[in-house]
């Protein structure tokens, strides 16, 4: 896995929750060796308005606490 700080296992019961929630569509690609993609969903990608503003809202948080 290329995902630092997490365990193969953990990487992998992480993404079959997305999955089963339909937020990321897996996909099994026949190369050699296997290799697996994937994906948003609609579902997924309807989250992106939400994920902005709790980024923008982290942000701002994050400047109001660490100000002296």
């Amino acid at each position: 896995s290329d995902v630092v700080g997490i365990s193969n296992k953990m990487l992998s019961k992480e993404l079959k929750d997305l999955e089963t929630n339909r937020l990321i569509k897996r996909t099994v690609l026949a190369t050699q060796p296997i290799t697996v993609q994937y994906e948003l969903t609609e579902h997924g990608l309807s989250l992106k308005k939400i994920i902005n503003n709790l980024t923008e809202w982290g942000i701002k948080h994050r400047a109001e606490i660490i100000q002296p």
